[in-house]
């Protein structure tokens, strides 16, 4: 991992995988409870593959599938065919990365079989202390509830009521995505639970925006598509994500062409996030503990 300067943002915090999932493959209790712990903002769940030994993955919900450093991949003698897309979202050609097949993948009793994957460069999983990445579709079919203050991950099945007021619609795929209010205007936003940040915004949508503070260079960061420049500002009036209001929020601001905003770790530890993958819904609650 490169620190460009010392109040540099981590890595990459935009990562998006076009694997497949087949969900027919997928076996699980009616709920089952995945502890976690944290490696700065990234959430570490324990998994195996053939059911061998237990490491360490990233869950994010900025991801899609199953990413494995080439390190596990040659340890486990994995093989695959063809090759998918990999890249943020800012990237639309990315680059192209070996298909993996993992014939049994097992998180906490959750298991997948003849799961699709992909392989990166080990320097691509983001820390030292994981060797793949867990997206949230790898639980397609099911609500997953992150509880931040509990750390853990809640897999269950059911589903959210689309009538109570703090549950609001999202789209799943590629990416967590919903419309969230700033000063009344909806802009599109990322939910993203590897983001470092709370409220990235691109700073090419600067113009839209009302400002207490005007952004201020603060770092540079790495992200799969290159070299970002990092702003800080804090906004005039109000942002609301579902049914949280936040008045006068300080955000970041990225270069780089991203086409949303980033809701990241510093805001979601804060809430319980669960999310009706089968009917497109989500919940945000402060959390209690």
């Amino acid at each position: 991992m490169k620190t460009l300067i010392s109040k540099s943002l981590i890595l990459c915090f935009f990562i998006a995988t076009a694997c497949a999932q087949n969900k027919s493959n997928i076996t699980s209790k009616d709920v089952i409870e995945i502890p976690f712990t944290m490696d700065r903002n990234l959430i570490l769940v324990k998994a195996s593959i053939n059911n061998q030994t237990e490491n360490n993955y990233i869950f994010d919900t900025g991801a899609q599938g199953v990413t494995l450093s080439k390190t596990m991949v040659a340890q486990h003698n994995l093989t695959g065919k063809g090759v998918t897309k990999f890249g943020s979202p800012n990237d639309p050609v990315g680059v192209d990365v070996k298909n993996i097949d993992i014939p049994v993948f097992n998180v906490n009793g959750f298991t997948g079989k003849n799961v699709q994957s992909i392989e990166v460069e080990d320097q691509n999983i983001f820390t030292p202390n994981a060797v793949g990445i867990i997206g949230i579709s790898f639980f397609n079919g099911n609500m997953v509830t992150i509880d931040y203050k509990a750390s853990k991950l809640i897999i269950s099945k059911g589903s959210l009521k689309a009538k109570d007021k703090k549950v609001f619609k999202i789209d799943v795929y590629p990416f967590i995505e919903t419309d969230i209010k700033v000063n009344n205007q909806p802009l599109v936003a990322h939910i993203d639970s590897g983001g470092p940040e709370a409220l990235s915004f691109p700073l090419e949508w600067r113009d839209k925006l009302k400002f207490k503070s005007e952004p201020v260079l603060f770092g540079k960061a790495r992200v799969v598509s290159g070299e970002i420049d990092i702003y800080r500002a804090q906004l005039e009036g109000t942002i609301q994500i579902g049914s949280i209001v936040l008045t006068d929020p300080k955000i970041t601001m990225v270069s780089g062409g991203f086409q949303a905003i980033n809701i990241g770790f510093k805001f979601l530890k804060e809430y319980v996030i669960t999310i009706d993958m089968v009917n497109g819904l989500m919940k945000i609650t402060p959390s209690k503990l």
